[in-house]
């Protein structure tokens, strides 16, 4: 999905859902695997989202041998454009993002003195919330949903 399309999309469902008569005028976005990273992008590049989780974004931090048309930017050249808080959650297994990406990420958020927190998990890799297939991980999927749970109530209440 190009990134062009998915922000299109957003802004049109964060509008929708900022006009709806039982909206408090907070909206969070969340996102697993390129979800995560567009999530990401989103928050950065378009105003009004109140909270972002992002589940094991892949590509958020992008060498520049692997942009493309479809995704021209690194999102993790946004960080300092991120105007809300932020719940990251990683499997110490993935290589998509790799735990040194995570680092990466975690030290730019630092740096331009972001709100967010981030949880890591062994024993898990990629897409650890997939209950229906082979890389699913009961005990850290409840607790990451925990986690994303109060999160939102927390910061969309």
């Amino acid at each position: 999905m190009p990134d062009a399309t998915v922000m299109g999309d957003c802004q049109s469902a964060l509008n929708y859902l900022k006009a709806l008569p039982n909206c408090n005028g907070k909206v969070g976005i969340i996102g697993t695997c390129s979800g995560g990273r567009h999530a990401f992008l989103v928050a950065c590049k378009i105003p009004g989202f109140t909270a972002l989780v992002d589940c094991w974004g892949g590509n958020v931090v992008m060498p520049k041998d692997r942009l493309t048309e479809q995704q021209p930017v690194a999102p993790f050249d946004f960080t300092g454009d991120l105007p809300c808080p932020m719940l990251g959650i990683f499997g110490n297994d993935d290589q998509s993002p790799s735990p040194e990406q995570v680092d990466q990420h975690e030290e730019e958020l630092k740096k331009h003195g972001k709100n967010f927190e981030f949880h890591r998990y062994d024993g898990a890799g990629h897409g650890f919330w997939y209950y229906h297939r082979s890389i699913y991980r009961p005990e850290q999927a409840m607790d990451a949903w925990e986690k994303t749970l109060t999160f939102f109530e927390k910061h969309l209440a």
